[in-house]
């Protein structure tokens, strides 16, 4: 998925100013590879093939049409038929940055590739194309057409912060892993509270905001949730937060997401960026909460056997990877 990006104390852009990642990933989570992919399943099917959040008693289940491995791109020949699915919740929204379908109202005109007034419309790998009025995934074939539970057509951008330290003894020595003999990272994870899955902190970046902005609001949203702490002691610990996501971070990621809502028409883009307390001076020292935006907040051990949403477990180990860890 790219080269490593490492960018010491720097400030984030706020927008896309060109292409960053020149070579498109190859996306498994949003597609249903039509064979039994995932041998701890009890099922035969894909484990990817039910379009996510969906076969609840409010919405029936949608399947992805069947997209084998060797044919996703679209340069390759399939008798394809894509289930065309847009959730009631984004075609019923009267919020300004929701896209309206221009397929279905010649008035719509949206400027495809273009940074408008209500978000970057531009992909992090460059120009994709646009076919019959919308986006045409630069990745390949989903098995579903339309936005899904997505609010664009086009690149969706989220940012999501990899915050880490390393774990201690109670002689404050770095603990090393019994297999690899790596010291051992631990991150900042949360429990999704709308797949129940382990996470990274992160979310959608909203109309015109900088992608510290996302950064730092999405962490305070998800893990700092401190009911025992004064005014005073509240405001020190975000000013202390806000410098440090401001001020400095590793680039690890930007790009195309192998995510379990991507279309067709429509997709995740994230920028990711690492905040290490190196010697735990600030951010190791934070005992997260979850926030509003998840079930659960603590710090984990980076480790390859977890299980983790959409490209998570990717971003961890460029990190692992950046600070020679165990992984």
């Amino acid at each position: 998925m790219g080269n490593l990006l490492s960018c010491a104390n720097i400030r984030l852009g706020t927008r896309i100013s060109e292409p960053i990642e020149k070579r498109i990933p190859v996306h498994h989570k949003c597609r249903n590879c039509g064979r039994k992919c995932d041998p701890s399943s009890p099922s035969n099917e894909c484990v990817h093939a039910k379009y996510t959040r969906t076969g609840t008693k409010e919405q029936p289940a949608i399947i992805r049409s069947i997209v084998p491995d060797d044919r996703v791109s679209w340069s390759t020949p399939l008798d394809y038929s894509p289930i065309e699915f847009t959730s009631e919740k984004v075609l019923k929204s009267t919020k300004e940055y929701v896209d309206r379908d221009p397929r279905n109202d010649p008035n719509v005109v949206i400027p495809w590739n273009q940074d408008d007034r209500l978000c970057d419309r531009r992909s992090y790998h460059g120009k994709y194309e646009v076919v019959r009025g919308v986006p045409k995934n630069p990745c390949g074939r989903t098995g579903l057409t339309g936005r899904g539970h997505l609010g664009h057509f086009g690149p969706n951008h989220a940012a999501d912060p990899i915050v880490t330290r390393w774990k201690r003894d109670q002689n404050n020595a770095r603990v090393r892993h019994p297999t690899s003999g790596q010291p051992i990272l631990q991150f900042v994870c949360i429990r999704r509270k709308d797949t129940n899955e382990f996470a990274i902190p992160g979310g959608m970046v909203e109309k015109k905001e900088r992608a510290t902005d996302t950064l730092r609001r999405e962490f305070h949203e998800e893990v700092l949730n401190f009911p025992d702490l004064d005014e005073n002691e509240r405001d020190t610990l975000m000013t202390t937060i806000k410098n440090i996501f401001e001020n400095g971070g590793t680039r690890i990621y930007c790009g195309y997401v192998d995510d379990p809502r991507n279309t067709d028409n429509s997709w995740m883009e994230t920028t990711v960026y690492n905040f290490h307390d190196e010697e735990a001076k600030h951010l190791a020292l934070i005992n997260v909460n979850a926030g509003s935006d998840a079930t659960d907040a603590f710090w984990e051990d980076l480790d390859s056997k977890m299980p983790l949403f959409a490209s998570h477990a990717d971003f961890l180990r460029r990190v692992a990877a950046l600070h020679n860890s165990h992984w």
